[in-house]
């Protein structure tokens, strides 16, 4: 029997991440099917929503009953964006892996028991899977990093140290 490939669903600001790290194209490349929630698609100025049509990504809607649920949740998170709370109930609803640097939106994931990571994890998947090589990692991470995300420096600390251990 052949497995089929895990599932990811990105909201904006890893999608940011990996745009600033200059390795956006290959989370395509990971042996995930990755999708992107229309609404997180919509909401994109850099990278453009073209360039994920570019690369492939599939590109997913919420059922009307999720629309209506995204609507109940919003007063009890308004700190998080309408697509990002998107991206969660497209990972719930698609028992996906929610991809976001949102601490937020993992915080609500977690408390919902919806498998959650972050860029950490999707630089790891790349090198782990022969897409970047370890050293690129590094780099790729300090480009995320001067980008504006606000990643632990502990989480990366210990990530760079695998990374040079490699």
């Amino acid at each position: 029997m052949i497995e089929a490939p895990a599932l990811c669903i990105a909201d904006a600001n890893i999608l940011i991440d990996l745009h600033h790290g200059g390795v956006l194209a290959l989370l395509a490349r990971l042996p995930y099917r990755c999708l992107i929630p229309d609404l997180v698609r919509a909401e994109l100025a850099s990278p453009p929503s073209e360039r994920i049509d570019e690369l492939g990504f599939e590109i997913a809607e919420l059922s009307g009953a999720s629309v209506l649920e995204l609507f109940a949740l919003r007063p009890a998170h308004a700190g998080l964006a309408v697509a990002d709370l998107a991206a969660l109930l497209v990972a719930r609803d698609r028992r996906g892996i929610l991809l976001t640097g949102d601490g937020a939106l993992r915080r609500l994931a977690e408390q919902r028991a919806q498998a959650v990571h972050g860029v950490l994890w999707v630089l790891d998947e790349m090198v782990r899977h022969g897409l970047l090589a370890p050293e690129g990692a590094c780099t790729a991470l300090e480009a995320v990093l001067a980008g504006g995300a606000r990643l632990p420096e502990r989480a990366c600390a210990k990530m760079r140290e695998r990374w040079a251990n490699r």
